[in-house]
Order: C-alpha cells, then sequence, then structure tokens
C-alpha cells in the first residue's frame, strides 16, 4: 500500500513528546459529551474492554473508564501518559495506562471497542490494523474520534498560513483506511455543536498543542510573536469580559478493521 502522507507519517508521532505540546495538550477542547453515549452503545460484547490507542493525555480514556470494565490506555510519550495519570479520572481503577507504540506494545485482548483519537493518522497502518482485528471481540468495533473546532474563516486562514508543514488538502482518515482495504466502515455520527468557554490564553495554548502549531516547529521566535499576536488581533473583539466562546463538533466514524 502508499505510505501515508508525508505530515502524517508515523515518524511524526515522536514529536507528542515535545514538552510544549504536552504542557499544551491540556488545554485542547474536550470531547463533547455525546461523544461517550455514542461509544457506550457501541459497545456489544461483555466484558466491556476498551482499548484507547494513542491516547495522549486520556482524554477518552478518562471519561470511558467510568462506563465501562476496564480501559487499556496506550501512547507513545511517556510525558503525555505522565500528565495524563495526573488529570482527573487518571487514577481511576478501571483505567491502566501503558506506555509504548502501539505498534509494538503487547495487548490484553480481547476488546469490545477500540478508540482512536486524533490519533490513528500517526500510525502504522497496516501494522496497527492488523493488530486490532486480531484484538477484538466477535463484534467488536474500531472508533475514529476527531475534534473539530469551527473557527471563522479568518482563523482558519490563519492557521493554515503557518502551519508547519503547510496545511494539506483535505484528509478523511476513515476514507483513506476504506480506499487501502484496511477498514470497513458501519456508521458515522457528528455530534451537536457546543460551545467551549476559556480565556484567550488557554485557547491560544489549545492551538499551540497541535503538532503543526508547535512553538518549536515555528521557525522563528518572531514567527511565534507574530502568530499569537495576529490570533488575538482576530479573536480579542469576541471576548467578553476576559472570556472566549468557541464552537465545536466530534465525529465518530466506526467499523472494522481489516
Amino acid at each position: 500500500m502508499p505510505p501515508e502522507p508525508n505530515h502524517l507519517q508515523a515518524k511524526e508521532a515522536t514529536r507528542f513528546q515535545e514538552q510544549s505540546i504536552v504542557d499544551n495538550y491540556q488545554y485542547r477542547f474536550p470531547y463533547p459529551p455525546e461523544t461517550f453515549s455514542i461509544l457506550a452503545d457501541l459497545l456489544k460484547d461483555h466484558p466491556y474492554a476498551v482499548l484507547d490507542a494513542g491516547t495522549g493525555l486520556g482524554d477518552l480514556a478518562r471519561p470511558l473508564a467510568a462506563l465501562v470494565d476496564r480501559v487499556d490506555a496506550i501512547d507513545l510519550s511517556s510525558p503525555m501518559t505522565r500528565k495524563g495519570r495526573s488529570l482527573p479520572g487518571g487514577h481511576h481503577p478501571n483505567l491502566r495506562w501503558t506506555t509504548g507504540a502501539i505498534e509494538q506494545v503487547k495487548l490484553r485482548p480481547p476488546y469490545s471497542l477500540i478508540t482512536a483519537g486524533d490519533s490513528l493518522q500517526w500510525m502504522d497502518w497496516d501494522i496497527v490494523l492488523s493488530r486490532f482485528a486480531s484484538a477484538l471481540t466477535p463484534h467488536g468495533t474500531l472508533a475514529l474520534v476527531s475534534r473539530q473546532e469551527l473557527w471563522p474563516a479568518s482563523i482558519q486562514q490563519l492557521l493554515e498560513h503557518y502551519a508547519i508543514p503547510p496545511t494539506p488538502s483535505p484528509f478523511d482518515l476513515a476514507k483513506e483506511l476504506e480506499r487501502h482495504h484496511l477498514f470497513q466502515p458501519q456508521g458515522e455520527h457528528t455530534t451537536q455543536a457546543i460551545t467551549y468557554t476559556d480565556t484567550e490564553e488557554k485557547i491560544l495554548a489549545a492551538l499551540h498543542a497541535q503538532i503543526s502549531l508547535s512553538p518549536q516547529r515555528m521557525p522563528t521566535t518572531a514567527n511565534i510573536t507574530a502568530f499569537n499576536q495576529n490570533v488575538h488581533d482576530l479573536l480579542a473583539p469576541q471576548s467578553q469580559n476576559g472570556q472566549l466562546k468557541i464552537q465545536y463538533t466530534a465525529t465518530i466514524t466506526w467499523g472494522k478493521p481489516l
């Protein structure tokens, strides 16, 4: 099969160990509550065991731990898993953290559900999809979960301008996997848009949590300063008492790994 697009190759996943990304990642918008209702409905086989692949700070794993029998949360980045343990729900008795590459670590199958929240694009598809197929129960499901901030066009253009590497053409992960005969989609749901409220400083930190906008990737301090100032200039008129309101959704696509 052809390799993943250059900006999504597995080697890029190591950048999630960069301290600036780890420090900022906690400010990413949480998955809408509706996300977890959808995921819970996908569980068919007992026990309700979940593998969260590329868990990061456990944005999916920590809330899921209270809804299922166990969650195995796996991530390549030890700074991410270490930080995730310290966040609310990080020490839930149903949650087990593992640091290592999902392509290699020992799994504890079978799983009723495997989740990949904004993460599968960074993995070696040939290896992980095969592993997932072997690890699922007979009625088990793989769910691809992604967050989408509904930025004004002016902000979106700014993000594309400063992204390193430049933002590529729109990329539909589920369709790409299906095209390569690695995934058979069975359903998709986009949550209702909800509003996230926070300070400009924290929303800016959420932007810098993206690999393409990480301060460590921007070529100069001047680029970072200019980006931050441009974001401020565009968002400041929307601020109320120092707070900004941003709408966003999540999309869950589920099916069978092949």
